[in-house]
C-alpha cells in the first residue's frame, strides 16, 4: 500500500496487515478478532521511554484514523520508543460480506445493501421488525438493518434502535447476550466508509449491556478485540495514549480526560494540534455544533465540556456516559490519554490529512514538556 499516495477509501483489513508485514518493524500480536485475525501492533522510534501508543480502528467505518496511524508508523522520527496499532475491528473493517461469511460459516456474496436484506431474511433469524428495520441472527452474531440514508443518518438510527431495544426489550435481546451485533448500512455514504465496506462492530454483553469496542476496559467479560488492547497498555505502560477516531460534527474536534496533573501541557499539544488544522484551512467543530449534531443520548449531558480558551477542544468525563471505560479514561493512570475526532462527513484525504500532522505536532509538544 502507498502511504504518500492519497489514501484509499477501499482499504481492506488484508491491506493493513500486509502493510504491517512489509513494514520491516517489529510486530507484536496481542490477542486475535472474532474471526481469528491477529491483533498487531508495529514497534518504530528508539528506546527512550515512557513509550508512545497510537491506535485506530475501534470502529470500522473510521477508515481517516487506520491510514492516519500507518502514515505514523511509516515517518515518526523520534528516539521514543513507539507502538502502533492499527486496526482494532479487524472483522468489521473486513465488511459485510466477510462477516456474514463468519456467521454463516461459508462464503457469502454481497454486493449491495438489498442483497444483504435478503439474505438475512432468507437466512437468519428474526429477532425484531419495525417498519423497514430489521434485526436477525446469523449463526453467532446478530445484524441489524436499516434503509442507508444520507451522512450518519443511518448510524444514529441503529445506534438508537439498539439502545431501545437494549433497555426496552430484554427478553427479546436474550439470544444475542455475550454476542456481536453488526449495524448494515451504517455510514453507507461516508467515504472510506463504504456502503457494504463496513459492518460497524457492537457487542451485547451476558448481562444486557450494549456497547462497543471502545468500552469494555477493565472488566473480566470484555471481547478479545478490547482485551488484546487492555494488555498491550498494561504491558506497555506508555506515557502518551492516543486513540484517532472520528465522527458528528462539520470539522475537527478533540475529546480529551482531564489529566490530574499536566492539563497546561495537553493544552499545548491541542493548541499544536488545531494550528496545523488552522493553517491547512480545515473546519473546527465547536461546542453549539457539536451539540446540534451529537445524538448519543448519554445520562448526563455535561459529560463533555467545552475548553474556553480553545475552540473544538473538550473536556471528556466518561464517568457520566454510564458506559464504563473508553481506551482514554482507561489508560489515563498510565499517561496521557489523547484522542481525535475527525469530521466523517467531510472528504477521506482531508481527515487523513489533519490526524497525521496534527498528531504529529501533538506528539512533538508532548516529547518537550515530558
Amino acid at each position: 500500500m502507498n502511504l504518500t499516495s492519497s489514501p484509499d477509501p477501499r482499504i481492506t483489513t488484508a491491506d493493513v496487515m500486509a502493510t504491517l508485514e512489509a513494514s520491516g518493524k517489529p510486530l507484536r500480536e496481542w490477542g486475535v478478532a472474532a474471526d481469528g485475525t491477529p491483533l498487531l501492533s508495529a514497534t518504530t522510534g528508539g528506546d527512550r521511554k515512557p513509550a508512545i501508543f497510537i491506535t485506530a480502528g475501534a470502529h470500522c467505518s473510521e477508515s481517516a484514523g487506520v491510514h492516519a496511524s500507518l502514515r505514523l508508523l511509516d515517518s515518526l522520527d523520534t528516539d521514543r520508543e513507539i507502538h502502533i496499532l492499527p486496526l482494532r475491528d479487524p472483522i468489521g473493517f473486513a465488511g459485510i460480506a466477510h462477516c456474514l461469511s463468519v456467521a454463516a460459516g461459508e462464503p457469502v456474496e454481497a454486493c449491495d445493501p438489498e442483497g444483504v436484506l435478503d439474505f438475512l431474511s432468507r437466512n437468519g433469524r428474526e429477532i425484531w421488525r419495525g417498519g423497514d428495520n430489521g434485526l436477525f441472527q446469523v449463526g453467532e452474531f446478530g445484524f441489524i438493518w436499516t434503509p442507508p440514508r444520507p451522512g450518519l443518518e443511518s448510524f444514529w438510527e441503529e445506534f438508537g434502535l439498539l439502545g431501545r431495544l437494549a433497555r426496552e426489550e430484554e427478553e427479546l435481546l436474550q439470544p444475542l447476550r455475550g454476542r456481536s451485533i453488526f449495524l448494515v448500512n451504517a455510514t453507507s455514504e461516508i467515504e472510506g466508509a463504504g456502503e457494504i465496506g463496513r459492518c460497524w462492530h457492537s457487542v451485547l454483553s451476558a448481562q444486557g449491556e450494549w456497547l462497543h469496542l471502545n468500552r469494555f476496559f477493565g472488566r473480566a467479560d470484555a471481547p478479545p478485540e478490547v482485551a488484546a488492547v487492555e494488555q498491550a497498555i498494561r504491558e506497555i505502560r506508555p506515557g502518551l495514549i492516543c486513540d484517532l477516531h472520528e465522527g458528528n460534527g462539520q470539522g475537527f474536534w478533540m475529546p480529551i480526560p482531564r489529566p490530574e496533573q499536566g492539563a497546561d501541557l495537553v493544552l499545548d499539544m491541542t493548541r499544536a494540534y488545531f494550528d496545523y488544522i488552522a493553517e491547512r484551512g480545515f473546519p473546527v467543530t465547536d461546542y453549539e455544533d457539536w451539540q446540534k449534531t451529537d445524538r448519543i443520548g448519554a445520562p448526563d449531558p455535561n459529560w463533555m465540556l467545552p475548553e474556553p480558551t480553545l475552540p473544538g477542544m473538550f473536556w471528556l468525563n466518561q464517568d457520566l456516559r454510564a458506559e464504563g471505560h473508553n481506551l482514554m479514561s482507561f489508560a489515563s493512570p498510565f499517561g496521557v490519554g489523547y484522542g481525535t475526532e475527525a469530521p466523517m462527513i467531510r472528504p477521506l484525504e482531508m481527515r487523513v490529512d489533519g490526524i497525521t500532522e496534527g498528531m504529529r505536532a501533538a506528539i512533538g509538544v508532548w516529547e518537550k514538556g515530558d
